[in-house]
């Protein structure tokens, strides 16, 4: 990734945040102690928050170097789509099947 403009430092920024939203719940459960809700929260919240980070990710590319790629519109949003229902879905299966 080149950092000697702003979109590359948007991009870099864009990949930290998805790295602190994803793993940020995952280390507090490993940190704290906490049962009930709050644990069933951080199990989801984890895996939720990498999958709709990257498809923030997706339509940012997409939208930055879409032609160069070969990108039509429709394949950004459908991929974009994709992750944004795996993590909706994952968070879900995570919150329900946490004991």
């Amino acid at each position: 990734m080149e950092l000697s403009g702003p979109s590359g430092w948007g991009g870099l920024g864009i990949a930290l945040a998805i790295l602190v939203i994803g793993f940020g719940p995952l280390l507090l459960l490993a940190v704290l102690d906490v049962s009930g809700t709050a644990r069933k929260a951080l199990v989801a919240l984890g895996p939720m928050g990498i999958c709709v980070g990257l498809a923030l990710l997706v339509l940012w590319c997409a939208r930055r170097y879409g032609e160069a790629l070969g990108w039509t519109r429709r394949q950004a949003w459908l991929l974009a789509g994709m992750f944004l229902g795996m993590g909706l879905l994952g968070g879900l299966g995570l919150w329900l099947g946490e004991a």
